[in-house]
């Protein structure tokens, strides 16, 4: 009898961790795709490293990415345009809405990637699922009023924000 006791929690500490080792595994995974996406959809306004760019708020080291999960879920869904602040400064970019253009899956990836590396935890496509939910009548930010510019690169220099005049789309002009 008392050989099977022993027997039994050596499978389940092998058991542990292989389960410890598969969720390290597709963490890691995750993101790393996540970093992908990142560097696809982030970082042109963000910087490659998160310290943001011109009118653009950084990532490292902000409270809004380490901070409220579903507020920072949120974020992403509905876009933000305004007055934002992070590390004491004040920005006043355009963040375009990702609700239509990103599934649940891709968005959590980038989040967990951002929080792997800034501070946070990681977050599930289920947590972005019951987020989007209940927030599919919120309205979500589109071209801010007044815009110059669109997608296509009809502008003019006046309108573009320093990340525009880079070519790296746009990065809100601040107004």
């Amino acid at each position: 009898m008392l050989l099977r006791i022993v027997d039994w929690s050596k499978n389940s500490l092998s058991f542990l961790f292989v389960i410890l080792l598969y969720t390290w595994a597709n963490l890691s995974a995750h993101s790393e795709n996540g970093k992908v996406l990142y560097r696809e959809h982030c970082s042109s306004c963000h910087g490659l490293n998160g310290e943001g760019l011109g009118s653009n708020p950084p990532l490292k080291n902000s409270s809004w990415l380490t901070g409220d999960s579903q507020r920072l879920i949120r974020l992403v869904l509905n876009g933000y345009s305004g007055r934002i602040e992070v590390g004491g400064e004040i920005y006043r970019g355009n963040m375009p809405a990702w609700r239509t253009q990103l599934n649940d899956k891709e968005i959590a990836a980038i989040l967990t990637y951002l929080r792997s590396n800034w501070g946070g935890g990681p977050i599930t496509p289920q947590e972005v699922a019951t987020v989007r939910e209940k927030t599919k009548n919120e309205p979500t930010t589109g071209a801010i009023s007044g815009c110059r510019a669109n997608r296509m690169g009809a502008m003019d220099s006046r309108s573009m924000g320093r990340g525009m005049r880079r070519g790296m789309g746009c990065g809100g002009c601040g107004r």
